[in-house]
């Protein structure tokens, strides 16, 4: 039974049950029912019999079934081909397979600049000098 391994800080909401509400998951959730509302976790599954009326907001998600208000997936977005996506899909990496369906607006979330870069508000600008310069 996947309940004996379900590790710590975990969602599982089976096929033919429905959860209703805000949900802060710290590990993962695994979605094969209904989810209304909003899922906040780390890690999620939509497996093909899920559905999250809501949005979901994680580092890591896989949609194998359907999300309808949307998504903010800091890492990776894996849309399997039966998977259905409607609404405001932010994500910083994504794959999709032939035969998803994504309708709504895709947005990419800037990825971070790396520490060794310097950070723009270093840069002295002037714009008055180069104005000046021109007369």
């Amino acid at each position: 039974m996947m309940a004996d391994n379900n590790p710590r800080g975990s969602l599982f909401v089976g096929e033919g049950v429905i959860v209703r509400g805000t949900f802060e998951v710290p590990e993962m959730a695994v979605v094969a029912g209904l989810v209304e509302g909003e899922l906040n976790t780390k890690e999620v599954l939509v497996d093909t019999s899920g559905i999250v009326n809501g949005r979901i907001n994680a580092e890591v998600v896989e949609v194998r079934g359907e999300v309808t208000q949307g998504l903010n997936v800091t890492n990776h977005l894996n849309v399997r081909s039966s998977a259905k996506i409607t609404g405001l899909t932010q994500y910083a990496e994504m794959s999709v397979e032939k035969g998803a369906k994504l309708s709504g607006e895709l947005r990419l979330i800037d990825a971070p600049i790396p520490s060794v870069r310097q950070p723009l508000t270093e840069v002295d600008i002037h714009p008055k000098d180069e104005i000046s310069d021109i007369d």
